[in-house]
């Protein structure tokens, strides 16, 4: 039997052990039923073993099914990441930076403007997805809790910065308080799902604090306009976020000593020497490094 017919058989597999039914997979690979039920009779008796056994009306992995599974997906998806690979650096070659921003996107935006100011020749491909293992430089936080996106790095460089609440520039709070001045204070927060808002929950929890969220938004900018509205406080980093307007917005520090986080500006094994992703790499470095010295 010909080497691509097997990969396509087990492609088929694996599309049937996911979804338990012939007739939907059969669809969703845009082929006949009886062809895709006859690939996988062709492996069973290639293998010696039923793969599927009757459920009902429907069909469910047998035990020695569920084993191929296991076995076949990791390599499946190897071959896959090769040929994808093969892709993206020929992509590399021609000038293209594929950059995570799952953290300070806005410092990370302005480094790849910079960037791009400079070069206009390259191209970028950024991405929020932390699922995406396709990145050659990535910017980001690890939370109190270890959580990362940097497991695949091979080289980074955290920048670390105090978190203080931004307040309407009126209020009549000192240069430095502590969290529980702010119980009665109405927050705005980021959406829950961003990393920022999980440091800030943490600590809040750590001090048996909880503020009162009053707006929420996915938007840093919006979160700045509103404080600045004098609708509410929030946190806010040192450095990540830039300036508050003084007219409208003061940073308070608190005297909580855990309120920091590191931004951490990382690279994977994707930059290879000379390539134009290690020349962006050492360029957002410098650029974050003086942000933060501002």
């Amino acid at each position: 039997m010909k080497k691509d017919m097997e990969l396509l058989q087990l492609k088929y597999f694996l599309a049937v052990a996911e979804s338990e039914h012939m007739t939907n997979t059969a669809k969703q690979l845009h082929i006949a039923q009886p062809a895709l039920t006859q690939s996988i009779h062709r492996l069973e008796q290639e293998l010696g073993v039923s793969l599927f056994e009757r459920a009902g009306r429907g069909i469910r992995l047998s035990p020695a099914g569920a084993y191929v599974r296991d076995r076949v997906k990791p390599a499946m998806e190897t071959l896959e990441d090769v040929a994808r690979d093969v892709q993206l650096f020929q992509q590399g070659e021609q000038g293209v930076v594929r950059v995570g921003v799952h953290a300070a996107s806005g410092v990370a935006i302005d480094g790849i403007a910079a960037y791009s100011e400079l070069n206009p020749h390259v191209s970028f491909e950024i991405t929020q997805d932390e699922r995406e293992r396709h990145r050659d430089v990535i910017v980001t936080t690890i939370t109190p809790r270890g959580s990362s996106t940097v497991e695949n790095a091979v080289e980074k460089t955290p920048f670390s910065e105090r978190i203080g609440i931004a307040v309407p520039a009126g209020s009549a709070l000192g240069e430095t308080a502590s969290l529980s001045d702010f119980a009665s204070e109405r927050f705005i927060a980021l959406a829950g799902s961003r990393r920022f808002r999980e440091v800030c929950d943490t600590f809040c929890a750590r001090r048996a604090f909880t503020p009162h969220i009053a707006f929420e938004s996915d938007n840093p900018l919006v979160v700045k306009k509103m404080i600045g509205l004098g609708l509410g406080v929030g946190f806010w980093p040192d450095h990540s976020w830039g300036d508050l307007d003084p007219k409208s917005c003061r940073l308070v520090h608190l005297q909580e000593p855990e309120f920091t986080r590191d931004v951490i500006v990382a690279k994977t094994s994707r930059c290879t020497p000379d390539s134009e992703a290690q020349r962006f790499y050492e360029f957002l470095l410098d650029y974050v490094a003086k942000r933060w010295e501002e």
